[in-house]
């Protein structure tokens, strides 16, 4: 029996959900393998979905046809709007998930799911015949065909979880380990190194005093991540919130011996942003009232998730350091916090298709590429999906810049910025945040979705009238005219205290910002539109200067991405260029200019030597 699959994808995580989601939704013959078909879609760490940066990449797979957004809307505990009192760059949602739920409804959703195959066996060994990917050998011994392969392997691979002084194989607590399929990536030319990640201990619910604790509950009708989302209202599921105190501090201290951070069993780097609480007391020996989140898990379970207390270090520290904390002292763990190493393989080594440089048609999707999150894994597994997808049947990758989405900042630093930790978007990443807000998604990524193929052409369609509305209601504003008297009745009923000497355009009114949208309504005659499109409206007005100022730039940026260098350049023969920046042009071999200049260690001198050498 010969089985073959246009597209098979290793890794059921986020990243593999999402990439055999999309292969399938693009009618290819998908498989995609799992150790674990009961642990699809596993939130193995915090149950939160959303944040800086975070949310934005999660509101443009949406766009693009992706689940992550649509599934947290449906199977979440509670949904919150953040910094909303600062500017739009800044504003994002963050989802606390239904840990059961989004797991047995994503699988749930896989099985029903048209070209899609689910299959649970290791994947021990890539199969390879001159330089192409040719198909998979599991554990089990049986070969599956297929010309494009996606590993989104996760910790998984030669998996190593440490508690204390106890360490074993596993990719997750309780789950087995990948240990061969490293092996078979080596013997092929693929680079590997390692990284760490760890989790909190989970605790009782019925233990824990939330009377001395603050309640932190979620909004009725918040903004969703999914454009597409209707609903009544959503659940307001609260979390809680407390503080370690000095006596942390002190039992952290004398149990630091016991860390297997300080130990030296643990050598390998975790996320900086994501510290563990004995790393926050080696970092910050003085400070004690770190906060603490407790964060139920799923409507019908009582374990909690002790946001803020990730380690390591053995069971009897953990307890001793639980009970210091305010409304803890009784409280009793279910399960343990520990850590887990993992191989993964630096994304230099890829295209910025998440193509593999060294192996055609072999593609890279989450934390194997040294990312680390669930959001950046189901970008990356979406991407990844996509253009395997593309790649059997010949068709060009879609690619992503800068300039589009949170989503080309992921790729582009991963490829090109060497980090000593996993990798995390954040805001500070993009040098464009106020065009790539969490709102606007709609508003960037239309063309690409298209492009894409996966959104049904009704929705698109629908996306493109609201995106015109957008701006002829904008323009419509613009030239509207507002008598004084008028202006000044609407900013004093709006409790504004600047006051007008004479007639205003409409969207001089509306940069005032105690004005909406809605507000213009009782001096102008403007459209009623969905509240997703009446926002865009209202935030291109008010920060009209700034999003222009941003254009000019991208416009620069665009530039430089148009400035494509030859493939296979020789960059020996360029003079004056530093033995560092050739180093990396090299392992890199960047499409364009811009590309290249972001590869770590490539100067601005590099650059415009580069350039004098290519104008000849």
């Amino acid at each position: 029996m010969i089985l073959n699959y246009d597209v098979i994808v290793v890794g059921g995580g986020h990243a593999g959900v999402e990439a055999a989601l999309a292969s399938a939704r693009l009618n290819r013959k998908t498989l995609l393998f799992t150790l674990s078909l009961d642990n699809i879609g596993m939130m193995s760490c915090n149950p939160s979905i959303g944040g800086p940066g975070k949310s934005n990449l999660v509101a443009e797979i949406d766009v693009l046809g992706g689940e992550m957004g649509t599934h947290t809307d449906k199977y979440n505990l509670q949904l919150k709007h953040l910094n909303t009192s600062k500017g739009p760059a800044a504003r994002i949602t963050r989802g606390q998930a239904d840990k059961f739920l989004y797991r047995t409804k994503m699988k749930s959703l896989l099985e029903h799911t048209e070209n899609l195959e689910i299959m649970q066996d290791s994947v021990d060994e890539i199969l390879v015949e001159n330089g192409k990917v040719i198909g998979v050998k599991t554990g089990l011994g049986i070969e599956y065909q297929s010309e494009v392969v996606v590993l989104a392997t996760g910790t998984f691979l030669k998996g190593r979880v440490v508690i204390g002084d106890v360490e074993f194989p596993a990719g997750r607590m309780g789950e087995n380990s990948a240990e061969k399929l490293s092996d078979s990536l080596r013997a092929n030319g693929i680079l590997l190194e390692r990284y760490q990640t760890a989790t909190p201990p989970r605790i009782d619910k019925e233990t824990v005093d939330f009377s001395v604790m603050k309640p932190l509950y979620g909004e009725e009708h918040p903004r969703y991540f999914s454009i597409y989302t209707e609903k009544k209202s959503n659940g307001i599921v609260p979390t809680w919130l407390t503080h370690t105190t000095e006596k942390t501090l002190e039992v952290t201290k004398e149990m630091l011996k016991y860390s297997p951070i300080v130990s030296g069993i643990i050598e390998t780097h975790g996320p900086r942003h994501c510290p563990s609480l004995d790393r926050k007391v080696l970092n910050f020996p003085d400070k004690f009232d770190h906060q603490i989140f407790l964060e139920l898990e799923s409507i019908d379970s009582n374990e909690l998730y002790v946001n803020g207390l990730t380690t390591a270090m053995p069971p009897f520290a953990q307890d001793a350091m639980l009970k210091s904390i305010k409304g803890l002292e009784n409280a009793k763990i279910m399960r343990y916090g520990y850590a887990v190493e993992y191989d993964y393989a630096p994304a230099s080594q890829l295209y910025p298709s998440l193509e593999s440089k060294k192996l055609k048609g072999l593609f890279f999707g989450g934390q194997i590429n040294g990312t680390s999150g669930y959001e950046e894994a189901a970008a990356q597994g979406f991407i990844a999906g996509v253009n395997a997808a593309r790649k059997s049947i010949g068709k060009e990758p879609v690619i992503f810049d800068r300039s589009e989405g949170y989503i080309g900042v992921l790729v582009d630093d991963i490829i090109h910025k060497k980090t000593p930790e996993p990798y995390r978007v954040l805001p500070s990443r993009s040098e464009y945040r106020l065009t790539l807000r969490f709102d606007n998604g709609f508003m960037r990524l239309l063309d690409k979705a298209e492009e894409i193929g996966i959104v049904p052409k009704d929705k698109i369609d629908y996306l493109k009238k609201c995106r015109e509305n957008v701006y002829l209601e904008i323009d419509k504003i613009k030239s509207s005219k507002i008598l004084m008297k008028d202006a000044n009745e609407l900013l004093e009923k709006k409790g504004a205290a600047q006051r007008l000497t004479k007639g205003v355009q409409g969207n001089e009114l509306l940069k005032f910002k105690e004005i909406s949208y809605d507000d213009l309504k009782d001096i102008l005659d403007i459209n009623e539109y969905p509240e997703f499109v009446k926002n865009q409206i209202e935030t291109m007005i008010k920060y009209e200067i700034f999003i222009e100022r941003e254009r000019e730039q991208i416009e620069r940026f665009k530039k430089l991405e148009s400035l494509s260098i030859p493939r296979d350049f020789n960059y020996d023969e360029v003079r004056g260029i530093s033995n560092i920046a050739k180093s990396g042009l090299k392992d890199v071999d960047p499409m364009s200019i811009g590309e290249a200049s972001r590869i770590s260690g490539v100067t601005g001198n590099d650059i415009a030597l580069l350039l004098a050498y290519l104008k000849k």
